[in-house]
Parts: C-alpha cells; sequence; structure tokens
C-alpha cells in the first residue's frame, strides 16, 4: 500500500490537485451556485489541499477543513494556511475508513482519494455519515474502467503507489454509492458543466450525493 507519511516527507513533493489541477476549485464554485455557499467544506484526503486553500481565499465566510492519514503534509498545510492569514481553513489528522471526526459538514469532499483505500464502501458509509442533513457528499471512486486505464498508461512506482486499482480489490460502481448511502446520486462532472474536461471521464467518476 502507498506509504503516505513517506511520500510527504520529501521535502520536494508537489502542492497539486491529482484530478483537475486547480481547476477544481472552479468547479467547485460552480457547484456552490447549484448548492449553496455551504457554512463548512470538509475536504477528505486533502494532501496538500490545493482546492481547499483556493476556496478559503475566495469564501471567507465558509470555514474549510482537512482531513489527511500524514502528520507531515498535515503539519506543512497548517503553517502554509497561518502564513496566508487564512483563519478559516483548519486541518486534523485523520484517514478513512474510519474517519473518526464527530462534526459534520454542509459539503463532504472526497476526490482522488478511494484509489488508496482498502474498504470503498465503508468509507463512503462514513463520508455520508459526516454530511449534515440538507448537505451533501461529493465522492470520486475506482471502478473497472479506472483499472483498465491505469493497466495500460501506468508504470513502474505509479502502478504500485495504484496497486488496490490494479489489482482490482478495491473497484466499486455508482451503484454501490445508492446502495451505501440509501440515496439517489448525480454525476458530478455533469452538473458542474465538466463533461469535456480532460480528466472528466469514464475512468474519474465522480458524484454528488444528497443528505
Amino acid at each position: 500500500m502507498m506509504d503516505w507519511e513517506r511520500f510527504y516527507r520529501r521535502a520536494d513533493y508537489d502542492r497539486c490537485a491529482y484530478i483537475g489541477g486547480e481547476r477544481m476549485a472552479d468547479l467547485a464554485e460552480r457547484f456552490f451556485e447549484h448548492v449553496g455557499q455551504p457554512d463548512d467544506f470538509a475536504s477528505v484526503g486533502c494532501g496538500p489541499a490545493v482546492v481547499p486553500f483556493l476556496l478559503a481565499e475566495r469564501y471567507p465566510g465558509t470555514d474549510f477543513f482537512g482531513f489527511d492519514l500524514s502528520e507531515t503534509v498535515v503539519r506543512d498545510n497548517a503553517e502554509k494556511a497561518e502564513e496566508q492569514g487564512l483563519d478559516n481553513l483548519r486541518f486534523t489528522v485523520d484517514s478513512l475508513p474510519d474517519l473518526d471526526t464527530d462534526r459534520r459538514f454542509d459539503v463532504v469532499y472526497c476526490v482522488a482519494t478511494l484509489y488508496f483505500v482498502e474498504e470503498p464502501r465503508r468509507a463512503i458509509e462514513r463520508l455520508y455519515s459526516r454530511v449534515r442533513d440538507g448537505g451533501h457528499l461529493v465522492v470520486n471512486y475506482p471502478n473497472e474502467i479506472s483499472r483498465e486505464q491505469f493497466d495500460r498508461e501506468f508504470e513502474g512506482r505509479k502502478r504500485e503507489s495504484f496497486e488496490l486499482v490494479l489489482s482490482g480489490a478495491n473497484l466499486i460502481n455508482e451503484d454501490v454509492v445508492r446502495d451505501v448511502t440509501g440515496a439517489e446520486t448525480r454525476n458530478y462532472w455533469e452538473l458542474v458543466d465538466a463533461e469535456d474536461e480532460e480528466f472528466a471521464d469514464a475512468a474519474t467518476p465522480c458524484v454528488v450525493v444528497e443528505k
């Protein structure tokens, strides 16, 4: 399995969003236009937190939280938020599938994370339980098309990082999300008019679930 603490302990790790780059913050803004500006927003498996940082600057009235299993990236993010004077952005060490936080949020956002989680069903159940009534879960997950594409394109250490997907150990589909949450799903890429974006394809499914 991917050792994220070791990965982020390297001083030269990239501060990037692994799907969509900074464009994902623009799409989140479009999402807010549909559902309303949230009071609070949680990014689970946030990594370097590109999206939370950009959104925290644009929405000073919203509280943003980033959760990640790596103590190193959480510390780095917290220091960066303090340097930028972002009082509405906080970070905590936490991870899936358990996600120990007791707080609930208007939006729980989990993108480019379930690829590395052994128990995606339990993770989705826990993510959805952290959504406040009337709020939304935005979740991206690995499916069979992800596995096929990664098998064609990934080599070396990247293959090792995505071993759970490539082995088929954690693949799910949209029906699983509906079954676990007991709710209907909507295609996130369609909702935010991003179907033509190069990252918004069948190998990177992302759905919205309202609670």
